[in-house]
Parts: C-alpha cells; structure tokens; sequence
C-alpha cells in the first residue's frame, strides 16, 4: 500500500507542466546563442533576469516613466539630467537597481545601461566577457566592433532595429557596461559626442 503511495506521489509531481522556458528567440527579437550559455534566473514574480534589446526584465523600452514609477518602481528619479537636460534619468529597483534608465521629454524609454555583474544577456554575456567571447556568442547576428576616441565597444544588432551596446575596457577588452536602445542610434552616438540623449 505504502509503495502505490509513492508511486502515485511520484507520478502526481511528473504530471505537472513544466514551468515555461525562456523563449528562444531569433535575430528579429533578442540575440541568442547555443544552449552552452547558463539560464538567466527569474524574479519571484516570473520575470526573467536579462538584459536584452528590449531592456532590462520588466523595464521595457517604450514603456512611460510613469508606467514604470508605479510598476515595477524607479529611484533615483533625476529630470533634467546633464547632459540631457530635456531627458530623464532614473534607475531600476531590487535587482535591477543598477541599470540606468533614459527618458525622453515625452516620457518614453529609450535607453537603459546595466552596469549589473549579475545581470546577463539571453545569450549569457555578462559584465566581464571578452571581446572574443562576445564575437562567438553572437557570431550568428549581425556583429561590429567600434572605435572611436580611444574608447572600444562591440554592437549586436537585430533585425527589428534594436541592439545592444557592450563597452569594452581598453586594455582587458572585457565589458564593463551595456546599452540597449535603437542599434544605429547606440553606434552613431558611440562614434559621435557619446550623450545618448
């Protein structure tokens, strides 16, 4: 009796779906790579911890400063801040407290910087990759390495337009922060005054 119990124990928690799986996704949404790369963890709400094209978990670009005030929440809220004085600036809560948020004066999300050691990719880049690296993790995307005042970076861009920014440490080569907004935006201002505004 004591062994059909168990048994029937046992088949109970097989019977369960699964949790869903992060969705892998194509060129056209986020980058990603082979199953080499470690799983982001999620949050306790589900949402995974990433930073993609889109932004950063639930910080999603397009998303309204007062959207985001309310949910997930933002701190450091700074409008008018150089060198954008027509921009907001803010930054993220609980996990997401380093990854900077840029506002436009409509009060929409069009950048965001994480600067997180433990917040990575899809793909699972994180602070600290290598250039090298970063190249074979995205080797099936479109791909550019940029120079421009002393300062390196590697660009991943999508077929939708957007992309992400690695800043490479000059003499390591290794990340030390990413951007995600429009792609052609990120490098022009790389290559240009380097505001982001």
């Amino acid at each position: 009796m004591v062994a059909v119990v168990v048994l029937l124990a046992l088949a109970g928690c097989g019977s369960k779906d699964p949790a869903p799986a992060a969705p892998q996704s194509t060129a056209s949404a986020k980058p990603s790579v082979s199953s080499s790369a470690s799983p982001a963890p999620s949050t306790s709400g589900g949402t995974l911890v990433e930073f993609s094209v889109d932004g950063a978990g639930p910080y999603e670009i397009g998303a309204t400063l007062d959207a985001l005030k309310t949910k997930p929440g933002l701190t450091e809220v700074t409008p008018g801040a150089q060198p954008c004085p027509d921009n907001t600036t803010a930054r993220g809560t609980g996990i997401w407290s380093e990854v900077q948020f840029s506002f436009h004066k409509d009060g929409k999300l069009y950048l965001a910087i994480n600067k997180s050691a433990s917040i990575p990719t899809p793909s699972g880049a994180y602070l600290g990759t290598g250039l090298d690296r970063l190249k074979k993790i995205y080797g099936g995307v479109p791909g550019q390495e940029l120079n421009a005042g002393g300062k390196t970076a590697y660009l991943v861009n999508t077929l939708n337009g957007r992309g992400v920014l690695f800043e490479l440490d000059q003499t390591t080569k290794k990340v030390v922060s990413m951007m995600a907004s429009d792609g052609n935006f990120l490098r022009l201002q790389f290559q240009g005054n380097g505001s982001y505004c």
